[in-house]
């Protein structure tokens, strides 16, 4: 009957999966295919431009490997590193990866990576790629290195510093001389404390009303976060440190911590606060439109890399200059040097690497000078084609820094003194530089920080801190540092409990599964189908079945294991008992993010008539009805990338279109009116002035809502099919006892609707307890003040950037049960509202 076997179809659906497997077997293989090991390779591309040449010039000089260059393809490697993550866990990672050195001792500390002290003790002496130690700058190899916290022992290298990085003050000096900043020759003044730095700040700032902070910035003298500062070089500056240090405990509530982080704020205020900075700088570009190049920012906190974009895009009349950032006054008067803090990347080896040694020796060839050599050459000839000065980038290796330093001196530099100076300011300050602390919990420490500096900048605990009579300051400081406490305190106790037998669970899954499928045949067969037929059906749905008992059973069931078990998937799970849902209970995070995740269910019933008000306009017959239709639908298949890059840019305070058609809208009569109207009402006078949205914690998430209405169409889509089953009789009979349309509209068509109604509540509430992507590209991780920190972000955080795997799993039940008590309540409440008679 022209038909396939039965027989034929299982063998070629076999025959593929061998030979998939064989693909796959083959492509994993640390042997390539002509007897070379294979060595991979990932963020090669941060490296240079040349990294092709030099992975070709190391496969000549060691023709026993080869080099694949690849990448991590994540935004955040640190924070969001789920494929190297991946790649470790499962037992396939690269061999070399260009990693952030901050969080090499995190990732030590869990054993994902190799201890490089054997492999640099196994060097020869004759080998012209051998790593001294002893040429780099300590804090860099300090860094890449790693001992538990509180221990005596030495601590082991995990990394090789590659790249440096320092942090300086910027200072465009023509806008010091415009505001009579300059001394008694008549040079513009650099500020030299925070006290004079904050002075600075007031007169350079210019706003949209004059002497007015809160119409709007015009010009930034100096913002505290904006640049690459952060509270870290503050706390260094005011004598202050993040971690004691033994690294055993926390110690943001410090009092130079608290010093640090209270002149931040009041740099904000100064200015009409941090919301009025943010929103200004919301608008700033990069490249040649640089604020600082356009003299729209007067000074800033900057990386040694800013100079790279200063050297291609700074105008000829711009008179800029670098020079070590201020301290407190009282840091000065006790006669302390200014200091830095440096980050930077090193190159990491994982624990499971298959090819260690080869990695190593691909290390030791790009770390070497001629490696360095050949890099700055290439970007020497680069500047020099295009007519720039040449900077030579910073180095962690103290001897092949100041080698590229001599050669730039005797060449581009030795014409282009304001150049010449920057780079012997940096190449001063390499040798008073601190670096964050190493510690298990650095990522958490980092964005606990980071937590606690808008918290106090946005001054989101003003009322708390009032209600409890302590510092609305040092409040923050004590939240944050809470959590990072109890982790590092975790950590330090060790797991006491046993470890998790994965056997037993393995087996009690799949004897549930063989439960199943047998009593599924065993109902089969004692049905009216016959065994051979059940077994064809089951045949077919088997890939279904395996993708299902696999990929999702499989999950749903473990992740019930790991909500008891405290796991980080690169060490043995343990034991927690209710650990995990004790502590978020009491994690104020968690019920922050469940508080702002149920505020967003607002958006539902607003969606909901939005929808229904374009249904309503589209159920009519008119010309170009398709035409209207796909323009309503469209928002809801746009990608929710899109989406959001276009709503930020909505959003923005200063020049986005939205805000700019309210400022409009206030200047006009009617907006002067109104305004009078309200002034009235308040007994005083009444200045509207368009929100700032994303920028404001009071904002934030109405902003969310507006643009959740933008996509009302998806919606809309079930409507109309919903209208255009009501039976056009119910409308004319009731037309003619008299009823009228909003009659008609609420005893016919809303009741008809109810079905429809129902489904679209239900859909929207599991949505929105779900919302996660506008969140994660909107904004950064959860800002301002945590306003748009959802629930499924925390747990994505928790997840993939803590790696609490049982407390992330833990949310994720409480979430599951959550939505599934709600979706509950909706089935039993729609017994006495929804009606399913279609008659």
């Amino acid at each position: 009957m022209a038909m396939i076997p039965l027989r034929l179809a299982v063998g070629a659906f076999v025959a593929l999966a061998v030979v998939i497997g064989i693909w796959t077997w083959r492509a994993t293989r640390v042997t390539a295919s002509d007897g070379r090991q294979v060595i991979v390779f990932w963020g090669s591309s941060q490296i240079g431009e040349e990294i092709y040449t030099l992975a070709h010039r190391f496969e000549q000089s060691h023709p026993q490997y080869r080099v694949e260059l690849g990448t991590a393809v994540a935004r955040d490697l640190t924070g969001d590193a789920q494929r190297l993550l991946s790649a470790v866990a499962g037992g396939v990672p690269p061999d070399l990866v260009w990693f952030d050195r901050f969080a090499v001792g995190e990732w030590a500390s869990r054993n994902a990576l190799t201890d490089l002290t054997p492999l640099l003790r196994k060097q020869a002496a004759s080998d012209p790629d051998r790593v001294d130690l002893g040429e780099y700058y300590p804090w860099s190899i300090e860094e890449c290195s790693y001992r538990p916290p509180g221990s005596s022992q030495a601590p082991a290298l995990y990394g090789l510093p590659i790249s440096a990085d320092i942090r300086l003050l910027w200072t465009n000096r023509n806008l010091l001389r415009q505001e009579g900043l300059v001394d008694a020759q008549g040079q513009p003044q650099l500020p030299r404390t925070w006290e004079e730095l904050r002075a600075d700040n007031r007169r350079l700032s210019r706003y949209r009303v004059a002497g007015d902070p809160a119409s709007g910035l015009t010009r930034l003298g100096f913002a505290p976060g904006y640049g690459n500062s952060w509270l870290y070089i503050y706390a260094f500056q005011a004598g202050g440190s993040l971690l004691s240090p033994d690294g055993t405990r926390v110690t943001l509530t410090s009092p130079p911590i608290s010093q640090a982080l209270h002149f931040m704020c009041d740099c904000y205020d100064d200015i009409g606060g941090v919301q009025q900075a943010n929103a200004f700088q919301q608008g700033f570009q990069d490249g040649p439109l640089d604020p600082f190049l356009k003299s729209q920012v007067a000074m800033k906190i900057d990386g040694s890399w800013f100079l790279d974009t200063v050297a291609a895009y700074a105008p000829d009349d711009l008179d800029w200059t670098v020079s070590p950032a201020p301290l407190p006054a009282a840091e000065v008067a006790k006669g302390r040097s200014p200091i830095t803090w440096a980050g930077g990347f090193a190159l990491v080896i994982p624990k499971t690497a298959r090819c260690p040694e080869g990695a190593f020796a691909l290390m030791q060839y790009l770390t070497s000078w001629q490696s360095v050599n050949l890099l700055e050459q290439s970007k020497r000839e680069k500047a020099q084609g295009q007519g720039l000065p040449y900077i030579p980038g910073l180095q962690a290796n103290r001897v092949h820094y100041q080698r590229l330093v001599a050669q730039a001196l005797a060449g581009d530099l030795a014409t282009r003194p304001r150049y010449r100076d920057a780079v012997l300011t940096f190449q001063g300050m390499l040798d008073h530089t601190l670096i964050r602390p190493v510690s298990p919990v650095g990522q958490l420490l980092w964005n606990m920080h980071v937590q606690a500096t808008d918290q106090a900048e946005q001054h989101a605990a003003r009322a708390q801190a009032q209600a409890q009579g302590v510092d609305e300051v040092d409040l923050a400081l004590a939240q944050a540092q809470a959590p990072v406490q109890a982790q590092l305190d975790r950590l330090l106790h060790g797991d006491r409990a046993p470890a998790v037998r994965w056997g037993r669970y393995l087996g009690g899954y799949g004897f549930l599964v063989a439960l199943v499928l047998a009593v599924a045949c065993y109902r089969q067969a004692t049905g009216r189908y016959r065994l051979r037929e059940s077994g064809a059906a089951l045949l077919f749905l088997s890939p279904w079945l395996l993708g299902f008992t696999v990929l999702i059973g499989g999950p749903i069931f473990f992740s019930i294991v790991y909500s008891f078990c405290t796991y980080d998937v690169l060490t043995p799970a343990h034991y927690a008992g209710l650990d995990n849902y004790r502590e978020v209970a009491a994690d104020p995070l968690f019920w922050q993010s469940l508080g702002n995740t149920v505020f967003m269910l607002l958006r539902i019933p607003l969606v909901m008539a939005v929808g229904l008000m374009i249904a309503l306009l589209l159920n009519r017959g008119m010309r170009g009805l398709s035409l209207y239709r796909t323009a309503f639908y469209l928002p809801a298949v746009m990608p929710v990338v899109a989406a959001s890059l276009l709503w930020l840019w909505i959003f923005n305070p200063t020049q986005g279109f939205l805000n700019q058609a309210l400022e409009w809208g206030f200047a006009t009569l009617p907006g002067h009116a109104l305004e009078a109207v309200l002034g009235w009402v308040h007994g005083r006078p009444v200045h509207l002035q368009a929100p700032l949205w994303l920028q404001d914690p009071a904002w934030s998430k109405p902003a969310m809502i507006l643009m959740s209405v933008w996509s009302a169409g998806g919606c809309m889509i079930i409507w109309l099919a919903g209208l255009q089953g009501i039976p056009s009789q119910l409308y004319e009979a009731a037309a003619i006892d008299g009823a009228n349309s909003w009659q008609r509209f609420r005893h016919i068509t809303v009741p008809m609707l109810s079905p429809y109604i129902l489904f679209n509540l239900i859909m929207g509430v599991i949505a929105t307890m779900q919302i996660f992507s506008e969140a994660y590209i909107m904004s950064d991780n959860g800002k301002p003040a945590n306003s748009l920190l959802f629930y499924a972000l925390y747990l994505f955080d928790q997840s993939f950037q803590y790696f609490r795997m049982g407390y992330a799993s833990a949310m994720a039940w409480i979430l599951f049960l959550i939505v599934l008590a709600l979706t509950a309540l909706q089935m039993w409440l729609a017994k006495r509202w929804v009606n399913y008679d279609q008659t």
